[in-house]
């Protein structure tokens, strides 16, 4: 195989930047709505917490939670286009972080006595759910 000649090898450079810019630009910004939707959801479902009042009201909020966060990953599963280089791994992040977060939070604010309507767990613990989302969508949002 014979080198590329310098002209040549501009050629294809150009045409890599070219591809690059033509990704960049179709990226889907679906992955960032459906990180700040599940973010804002899960603050809304922990602030609902100390109003709920009873079962039913926690109940209500589950089940507003549960239809945002199907609807947003519909949404994702329907309009994901192209996304940036290395967007498993930093969703990945994002998730895992969001869902330890909101499992321990969930687990021990339902299960200490006293934590269940009280406003200074569960306001702290919104900010810690929606984080990772919300920086997680900053991330990935097309530039």
């Amino acid at each position: 195989m014979t080198a590329p000649t310098p002209e040549y090898a501009a050629a294809l450079l150009a045409e890599a930047d070219a591809a690059r810019a033509r990704v960049r630009g179709g990226a889907s910004p679906a992955a960032s709505a459906f990180l700040v939707t599940l973010g804002c959801a899960s603050a809304g479902f922990f602030l609902a917490q100390p109003l709920a009042g009873s079962e039913r009201g926690v109940g209500a909020a589950a089940t507003v939670f549960t239809f945002a966060v199907l609807g947003a990953a519909a949404a994702l599963l329907s309009g994901r286009g192209t996304t940036r280089a290395g967007f498993s791994p930093r969703f990945a992040l994002a998730m895992g972080v969001w869902g330890a977060v909101l499992a321990i939070g969930l687990a021990v604010g339902l299960t200490v006595p006293g934590l269940a309507y009280d406003w200074s767990w569960w306001a702290p613990l919104a900010v810690a759910v929606a984080a990772p989302c919300l920086v997680g969508a900053w991330r990935e949002r097309p530039r």
